[in-house]
């Protein structure tokens, strides 16, 4: 007999604790870990409410919610700028096999909480949603990935023949002190890190967009969030070099064999032969190949680069979860059908 709850979230503390407890039997990706969730969790989370399945008083799914004008977010606050640090491979964090609680959890979710924002969401969430209600999806976006553990030649090589000219003439180009470097220490990864907001921030400046990193806000999650992260092996930052020059810095998430291609500062050139994107990527997928990684995730936007790069991937989506005929979701559902008719 299962038992669904919603009921507030309480001290977080303990709260990482029973949610850590139950990652050792999930397959949670890194995205419903506590090291991101309890990332600053006193600020994002605070009266936040945990959704439980509980079966024989033992944990068997668990998620936040948080709730901010008429609707609930699925483990993030729906402050704009809280979120702004990107969720994907979202859903409950699930103990293996009860997959079939996450359409009951949503159903009595949306009972208690109202409509539910679902961001980043799987197949089997977007499936169990389907069933919990009405998914009114805003998007679907392809998230690319190069599988690490089916290499049986040199990365590059597995590459269209016009991705392979292009990263090896960007190579010559760069000539022979090419190298990567992983951060050593906390220090050098909050080092590389600063380097690589520099980069970035100056590339999409120069494109007239403000950056990922324009809030203060975002820069101190992500140093927060490096600081829990990288000490445990959760988190990475490299730095693609010509000798000290650098060419491309990576900010990297990792969980369980897979790595999460998060962020990323590259120093472009006036020479449009020079690829540092493509190059510090290749370098880097080589790199975690060689060390046994099973996946390199370049995570949801089918840019062009990223579909260079990958030999598959998955579609993750975004929506809104109504009640079937709650008083917002028929009212939601005219909407929608007003607007795929052409008349709004």
């Amino acid at each position: 007999m299962y038992r669904i709850t919603l009921t507030p979230a309480g001290d977080l503390t303990t709260l990482g604790h029973r949610w850590q407890a139950l990652e050792q039997d999930a397959d949670p990706g890194f995205f419903r870990c506590w090291t991101f969730l309890g990332c600053k969790a006193e600020s994002r989370f605070s009266g936040a409410r945990l959704l439980s399945v509980t079966q024989d008083g033992a944990d068997v799914a668990l998620a936040l919610l948080a709730r901010r004008r008429w609707r609930s977010w699925l483990n993030q606050t729906g402050d704009p700028a809280q979120d702004a640090p990107f969720i994907e491979h979202n859903g409950l964090l699930l103990r293996r096999g009860h997959e079939h609680t996450i359409a009951p959890a949503l159903a009595s979710a949306l009972r208690r909480a109202g409509p539910l924002v679902l961001s980043g969401i799987g197949h089997l969430t977007c499936e169990a949603a389907r069933e919990a209600g009405w998914l009114n999806l805003a998007q679907s976006r392809f998230a690319p990935c190069v599988a690490l553990d089916t290499l049986e030649r040199p990365y590059i090589d597995t590459l269209s023949a016009n991705a392979r000219a292009q990263i090896k003439r960007s190579q010559r180009l760069y000539g022979p002190d090419l190298r990567l470097r992983r951060a050593e220490s906390l220090d050098q990864a909050q080092s590389f890190f600063t380097e690589l907001v520099e980069h970035h921030q100056a590339a999409w400046q120069a494109r007239g967009k403000t950056g990922a990193f324009a809030q203060t806000v975002m820069q101190a999650f992500h140093r927060a969030l490096i600081a829990r992260a990288w000490p445990i092996g959760e988190a990475d930052l490299l730095r693609i070099s010509v000798g000290d020059a650098p060419i491309g810095l990576l900010y990297n998430l990792i969980h369980r064999g897979r790595v999460y291609s998060y962020q990323s500062g590259f120093a472009y050139s006036a020479d449009s032969r020079i690829k540092p994107g493509l190059v510090s990527h290749a370098l880097a997928i080589q790199h975690y190949a060689s060390l046994g990684f099973q996946a390199y995730d370049l995570l949801a936007g089918a840019d062009r680069y990223k579909l260079t790069l990958a030999s598959g991937g998955e579609m993750l989506h975004w929506g809104t979860l109504y009640g079937r005929f709650s008083a917002t979701g028929l009212l939601a559902r005219a909407r929608h059908g007003f607007k795929t008719n052409g008349l709004s």
